[in-house]
């Protein structure tokens, strides 16, 4: 992130596993899960993820309901 000029309070996480949700809170960052990856909504449930997204259009509406 310092490499691209990322700003951690407007960047989110978003992967498809328990470890990428652990990966995004262990960077302090909201970490949200995808649905149409490799695991299911419990395991992102249960790793703690911030959101979940069914389809690409929730991560751009997390985004802009995140940056209101």
């Amino acid at each position: 992130m310092q490499d691209i000029g990322a700003d951690p309070k407007t960047t989110l996480f978003i992967g498809d596993s328990d470890v990428d949700i652990l990966t995004g809170h262990n960077a302090h960052l909201p970490a949200m899960g995808v649905l149409w990856g490799f695991r299911g909504e419990a395991e992102l449930t249960a790793a703690g993820a911030d959101a979940l997204a069914a389809k690409p259009e929730d991560i751009l509406d997390y985004l802009h309901k995140a940056n209101r």
